[in-house]
């Protein structure tokens, strides 16, 4: 972890108290919160991963210019969260199954007290509010898993310039053939050697596989003042993504995007 004071010089700098990336940030650790109520009064395990646990080893919380928060599963946790969670007047699970032009194969849970604008991509979504990414991983073979990362990377460059009513419903065919061919082909795949955890359905070809005997049995860590699961070897994990990971970037090449986001 970097020094207190050179922390501190960072969260003036890039995400102050009372700051829009500061507000967005405290909300969306408020989302991580009540998901993790909800995975411990059912058994469900999870455990911050990517840029996340990265702020969270390096940083203690949020990297002070990071504008999203991810969380990992693996498949059945997965699809037992998609089970037992129940919208409510906070909260609402999207998925691609309750939101015609959510194209994404992993669940975001959403603020409902939060209006985001992602850059104009958000528009045509149902829900709009402030999120935390919900990953699931299962083993699948690595060539398959790129193969649907590079594809479903196509469909959202597609999704990013076209919002008239003939791009829209070209969107929502696209999504339809998209996720047939993937049923279509998964009994095939299943019968293929698979030894890494990749993000179900590819979310894009740079994303690195991960390692189950670097993430179980689960540990702790403390992230913005609170207690939450991580890879039993966060360190393992961070390299195998990132690299030099314990080094900060060029501050003065970096690039600090902000969302505008309204608080309702």
């Amino acid at each position: 972890m970097i020094s207190p004071e050179l922390q501190l010089k960072l969260r003036e700098r890039f995400n102050p108290e009372g700051s829009m990336l500061r507000r967005q940030q405290q909300r969306m650790r408020d989302i991580l919160l009540y998901v993790d109520k909800v995975c411990r009064e059912n058994d469900i395990r999870y455990w911050l991963s990517s840029g996340t646990l990265l702020g969270a080893v390096r940083h203690g919380g949020f990297i002070p210019w990071d504008d999203d928060l991810d969380i990992e599963m693996l498949k059945e946790d997965y699809e037992k969260f998609m089970r037992v969670f129940v919208d409510n007047d906070d909260y609402v699970l999207q998925t691609r199954h309750n939101d015609k032009y959510y194209l994404l194969p992993f669940a975001k849970l959403r603020d409902r007290h939060s209006l985001l604008d992602e850059y104009g991509n958000n528009i045509n979504y149902k829900h709009r509010g402030l999120f935390i990414d919900i990953f699931c991983l299962d083993y699948s073979p690595r060539f398959a898993y790129v193969g649907y990362g590079v594809i479903l990377h196509s469909l959202l460059q597609l999704q990013k310039r076209g919002h008239g009513k003939v791009a829209l419903a070209l969107i929502r065919i696209a999504k339809s053939a998209y996720y047939a061919s993937v049923a279509l082909l998964k009994p095939i795949l299943q019968l293929l050697p698979a030894k890494s955890l990749n993000h179900l359905y590819g979310c894009g070809p740079r994303w690195r596989c991960r390692h189950i005997e670097e993430i179980m049995p689960l540990t702790t860590i403390r992230f913005e003042g609170h207690e939450f699961p991580a890879p039993k070897n966060s360190d393992a994990y961070l390299r195998h993504m990132f690299g030099e990971y314990d080094k900060l970037p060029n501050l003065e090449r970096l690039r600090v995007h902000t969302s505008e986001c309204t608080f309702l």
